[in-house]
């Protein structure tokens, strides 16, 4: 397990704002990989500043992680990636602070361009490098999803087979009116217009 260093919105005594992410301290080289199916979005070095090596992927639902402090690259802008596939080894680029030579994985996320707490992936980046179990976990995201689509199908046959029911009552509404005395009032309006001005 990687002990994590800092949260998201701490704010230690080095910083001047809160923590746009979560910090997790790992050895020098550790592989990262990608924790959803996404595009590589970007991948820059900001040298020794900000998060220095950089990868930012955005995944299927719109969210963008961001993993920094990277010591190499394994992916190329545009790139697809599946969940489970080495983005890059970790390592201490850019402006890091702390203990094991700063070696660590910052980890942020993104959603409609502000960063948001990555806290609910964190299980997902503790077990990156657990055989098959980011593979797992998204295809149990996908049944999920599958399930509920099967969900929606069927309460949308039982809408459809309502609005049917609907249609034909509102038929029968408007066959069932006698308009007889509609038709007779119109009539006496064109009249009260066309002979009586």
């Amino acid at each position: 397990m990687y002990k994590i260093t800092s949260y998201f919105h701490q704010k230690e005594a080095f910083r001047n704002v809160g923590h746009t992410g979560i910090d997790f301290s790992m050895e020098n080289g550790t592989e990262l990989r990608s924790i959803r199916d996404g595009i590589v979005t970007k991948v820059v070095d900001y040298g020794n500043q900000n998060a220095g090596k950089a990868v930012m992927v955005k995944w299927e639902d719109g969210k963008t992680a961001i993993y920094g402090h990277l010591s190499k690259f394994n992916v190329a802008e545009g790139q697809s990636v599946s969940a489970g596939d080495v983005i890059g080894l970790s390592g201490n680029s850019g402006h890091v602070v702390g203990a094991n030579g700063g070696y660590h994985l910052h980890l942020g996320l993104k959603e409609n361009n502000q960063f948001i707490d990555p806290s609910p992936y964190i299980n997902d980046i503790q077990h990156m490098n657990d055989p098959g179990f980011l593979v797992q976990n998204v295809q149990s995201v996908v049944e999920t999803k599958t399930s509920l689509l099967s969900i929606m199908s069927q309460y949308s046959d039982l809408l459809n087979e309502l609005a049917k029911s609907f249609k034909l009552h509102l038929v029968d509404l408007f066959l069932s009116v006698d308009y007889t005395q509609f038709i007779k009032l119109f009539q006496y309006v064109i009249q009260l217009i066309f002979f009586y001005s």
